[in-house]
């Protein structure tokens, strides 16, 4: 699962954590193949209303599963990785020590959000989560188009294209709230933090779907890598294929994206049939420089899963473990693990990795892998707008009143929101103002100085708005789910002159100015010569033409500045 590498005063790389901690996980599969609990670990129920319990009975009797190591033989890369069901056994003895170290180890904490690529407060996804698809070599055969519009091909036996596509792109949708369990995790706490604060950067709840792109590469060099069964660095060189095909070539677009490479049937990317250190999905970044056939890959670091055509394995990577016939059960529950390890631990090539990990290593997918119904956490059906899939549960550390636990569901987490700054200080109506700050997500209402704007779009560290006609100056304030916050400083809305009428008359004429930020207006000309103010607003101003007023333009000087009207007023 996902290895901590601890490296000694000579230099030499750890490992004793990486094993004890898959005789661990096969502890727990052994436990929840047959629902029994005696002598092994309850993990807490659904919507954190479980428990988290031990006992330290010295002996159980029941049928188990033995799992493949999949960072054995030196493959520290493979971050999260859903171990091969190997086969049943008879666990003869269950030791109180593991049992003991399941319960206390398993709260994530917080690695600090630094990668070994020079990132920094990356530990996990902050913007809106986005998953580019890629479906790697020709072997996919012809594509086509499903009626829902998903893409689909001749050589996918089992249809997993058209799953991942309703997985990825339904997630956010019908008010579900799987994707809530991951919102309680956040950059900007402090390294070993266990929760997360007002001031921390969290995980977003997604907006309608992450799905932001489908490739089909069977060119040449995908081809190739598929046939041969792809090394990590090819997939690694496969994802930087994939930012350049999607226009993502800059750091900055890729900070919230991560990159999902299929391959097709009766394909053996990175070993992942390998008897002994096989899996059925992964996840790494490319900067990663422990990757086999190559290390690390040139570009901007990018987040990326490996996914075989998972469904080849069948029982051994979860066909079946929640419905039947269940083809696909184990291929959509290990791409929501793979998912929700990345939102959480986005680019772990850092020893130890910035995001989301316990004392043993392992993401927020590791504990919760392979739970069978009854048992609370278990893999489940999740309804969403694309269609239902299987996915697994997730470790909460909310859960059971903050001991932790496995669950399937969970509330978005929301802090308060807070208003750093805004730029620009000053603009006339209709112009975009950036509002930074923190946790502003699902901002239902932004407001300039009282005034309702048009938002066009939030994420938990900005959202920007528009210049509303009747702003005045004052502060700004943005109102989200979890409560409203207004800036220190006061927006200054600048004046502009739109309309007037009439557009001619003798002096002494009224005239009525249209517009916007012209409330409080210090001075009004005609060609220069002062006018009698009569009334004034953000939006309208009635003014008397001057005695010795000659034609010209109009001239309006407010709190924000100076503004003229486009053409003359007539004095006849």
């Amino acid at each position: 699962m996902s290895p901590h590498h601890v490296t000694n005063g000579a230099g030499r790389r750890e490992t004793g954590r990486r094993l004890g901690r898959t005789a661990l996980a096969a502890l727990l599969v052994s436990v929840g193949a047959t629902g029994s609990l005696a002598g092994a670990v309850s993990v807490a129920g659904a919507a954190g209303n479980g428990s988290v319990t031990g006992s330290s009975s010295p002996g159980v009797s029941s049928s188990g599963l033995v799992l493949s190591d999949p960072t054995g033989n030196h493959h520290h890369y493979r971050h999260g990785a859903v171990p091969r069901i190997v086969s049943s056994t008879r666990l003869r003895a269950a030791s109180s020590k593991i049992t003991s170290m399941a319960i206390t180890s398993k709260t994530l904490t917080y690695g600090g959000g630094l990668t070994a690529g020079g990132l920094v407060k990356a530990g996990v996804t902050t913007g809106q989560p986005k998953v580019y698809l890629v479906f790697y070599g020709s072997q996919w055969g012809t594509e086509t188009t499903t009626g829902s519009g998903a893409a689909a091909f001749s050589q996918d036996p089992n249809a997993l294209a058209p799953a991942l596509q309703a997985f990825y792109g339904g997630l956010g949708t019908d008010g579900e709230q799987w994707s809530g369990i991951v919102t309680q995790y956040c950059d900007g706490v402090a390294v070993g933090a266990p929760t997360c604060n007002s001031s921390s950067a969290n995980i977003l709840y997604p907006a309608g779907g992450v799905l932001a792109g489908v490739w089909y590469d069977n060119s040449g060099g995908a081809t190739a890598g598929a046939t041969a069964g792809a090394t990590g660095h090819q997939l690694a060189a496969e994802s930087e294929a994939a930012a350049t095909h999607f226009g993502n070539t800059d750091q900055a677009s890729n900070r919230d994206a991560q990159y999902v490479i299929a391959s097709p049937t009766g394909s053996n990317p990175d070993g992942w049939a390998n008897p002994s250190n096989g899996y059925c999905a992964y996840h790494d970044d490319t900067h990663d420089s422990f990757i086999d056939g190559g290390g690390a890959v040139g570009g901007p670091i990018l987040a990326f899963t490996n996914m075989p055509y998972v469904p080849d394995a069948g029982s051994s990577c979860g066909a079946g473990s929640v419905n039947n016939p269940g083809t696909l059960d184990g291929a959509t529950e290990a791409a929501s693990h793979e998912y929700g390890e990345t939102l959480t631990d986005q680019f772990p090539e850092n020893n130890p990795p910035g995001g989301w990990s316990n004392s043993l290593g392992a993401e927020i997918g590791d504990r919760c892998a392979y739970i069978p119904a009854p048992i609370a956490g278990a893999a489940y059906n999740l309804t969403l707008a694309t269609g239902t899939v299987a996915v697994q549960g997730l470790w909460s550390n909310a859960a059971n009143s903050g001991k932790g636990g496995c669950v399937q569901s969970a509330p978005v987490d929301r802090f308060p929101p807070t208003v750093t700054s805004f730029t620009p200080a000053a603009a006339p109506a209709g112009a975009t103002v950036s509002i930074t700050g923190v946790n502003l997500s699902g901002a239902t209402a932004v407001t300039f100085h009282g005034t309702p704007a048009t938002v066009v779009s939030d994420t938990g560290a900005a959202v920007v708005a528009v210049v509303p006609a009747g702003a005045t100056k004052g502060p700004l304030s943005v109102q989200t789910p979890g409560g409203t916050a207004s800036s220190t400083k006061s927006f200054t809305p600048q004046p502009t002159v739109v309309s007037f009428s009439p557009a001619s008359g003798p002096v002494g004429t009224t005239v009525a100015i249209s517009g916007s930020g012209l409330a409080s207006a210090k001075k009004v000309t005609v060609n220069g010569k002062k006018a009698t103010i009569v009334l004034d607003s953000a939006a309208h101003l009635v003014i008397i033409v001057p005695a010795k007023a000659s034609s010209g333009l109009l001239m309006v000087q407010a709190v924000g500045g100076k503004a003229f009207s486009v053409s003359p007023f007539t004095v006849t």
